[in-house]
């Protein structure tokens, strides 16, 4: 995304026109599908360690960071429209995807945030308190812009939200990185061992268990004299 910047700094104005118009600048395009499949990515990464590391359960999880993932992808497939021509169906899906992604990001670290029973740190705090945050946000800012750019318009700081926007959420994906870090249920060796099963099935212990004590053979006290 910074080489998109740079590629189109004497096109578009970061302070009012959106990212997307970098998409018709030369390179822009690619530019754009780099930055959203990156994002992608780190996505399904933070998918895997969270299940992994005990802190999602269930299918649902899994379902919101893949629609996230798939948002970012189409946001690079589809283009929006030329400044100042009619909205098309590719412009429409461009700009419900890049919402789709915003939005679904606070739904995982409330997911996360709550499955995080005994935090060691104050992080799940803090991922809690972000992703009530960034909704909030995300609900002001589409609530007033969707109406708007289905309308022809736009805000008039609309390119430099876009951008806060983006910067806030690989923010707040390395917070949900880091708290997945601090708060994986981790195993020590020691408790491997001793939860170790055989092929049948039944646990096992490297150490034999102490079998029954055979008192036939011990010596019978006799009162001293």
């Amino acid at each position: 995304m910074i080489i998109a910047h740079v590629i189109g700094a004497r096109v578009v104005n970061p302070l009012t026109d959106p990212i997307s118009w970098y998409a018709f600048v030369p390179g822009g395009a690619a530019m754009i599908m780099a930055g959203g499949s990156l994002l992608a990515l780190l996505g399904a990464l933070i998918t895997i360690r969270m299940y992994r590391g005990g802190l999602a359960r269930g299918p649902w999880p899994a379902i919101a960071m893949a629609i996230f993932s798939l948002a970012l992808i189409m946001v690079g497939l589809c283009r929006t429209g030329r400044p100042d021509t009619a909205t098309t169906i590719g412009s429409t899906i461009h700009r419900i995807c890049a919402g789709t992604a915003f939005a679904v990001l606070p739904v995982v670290g409330l997911m996360v945030s709550r499955s995080i029973t005994e935090p060691r740190t104050r992080l799940p705090r803090r991922l809690r308190q972000s992703a009530y945050g960034l909704a909030a946000l995300v609900g002001i800012f589409l609530s007033i812009h969707l109406p708007l750019a289905f309308a022809g318009s736009g805000i008039a700081a609309f390119g430099f939200l876009e951008r806060a926007g983006f910067v806030i959420m690989i923010g707040y994906l390395f917070l949900l990185a880091a708290v997945i870090d601090r708060e994986a249920v981790r195993t020590t060796p020691a408790a491997l061992r001793s939860t170790a099963r055989d092929p049948r099935g039944a646990r096992t212990d490297r150490r034999p268990a102490p079998g029954p004590v055979d008192t036939s053979r011990s010596p019978v006290p006799t009162a001293s004299r």
